[in-house]
């Protein structure tokens, strides 16, 4: 028959090994921090965009984007961020365009899009590396389109 000393000491060596599984399991839940490229591209049937600092897309990504009805495809800016682990970040795009990534679990993001300091769009997504992510839109004759990319795996 087992004493109740035998039970004291079987519930603290238990109660021990919980504690450190408990620990190294919080410890490998951190969110690492996520490292993006965000692209603002133009989209237009023009042969030239009328910004001279603006230059023609990569083939590979022209080619991606030939499922929408525009000709040519200009970039017009190109970032690489660091969003935090679990942590948001506010990155203006253009004079009148911000986006805010909050980084969930996953990798899924969530993105604001705002235009001239309003909320316009608010999304769900989940990246993988080398996938762009595309918001987009029209302005007259011509489109925008703002392109996220997972550069690095967490």
């Amino acid at each position: 028959m087992k004493t109740p000393a035998f039970y004291r000491v079987a519930c603290f060596r238990w109660g021990w090994l919980a504690l450190v599984a408990a620990l190294l399991g919080l410890g490998g839940a951190q969110a690492a921090e996520l490292k993006l490229e965000i692209m603002l591209i133009w989209g237009t049937n023009e042969a030239k965009s009328p910004d001279p600092k603006h230059k023609p897309v990569d083939p590979e990504l022209a080619k991606k984007l030939q499922i929408f009805k525009w000709k040519n495809y200009f970039e017009v800016k190109k970032l690489n961020e660091v969003i935090p682990g679990r942590g948001v970040k506010k990155i203006t795009i253009s004079p009148k365009c911000d986006i805010e990534i909050t980084e969930l679990e996953g990798p899924w993001v969530e993105v604001k899009l705002f235009g001239e300091g309003k909320l316009i769009n608010k999304t769900r997504k989940q990246l993988n590396v080398g996938e762009y992510f595309t918001l987009a839109g029209d302005v007259k004759d011509d489109a925008w389109f703002i392109l996220i990319k997972l550069i690095e795996e967490k």
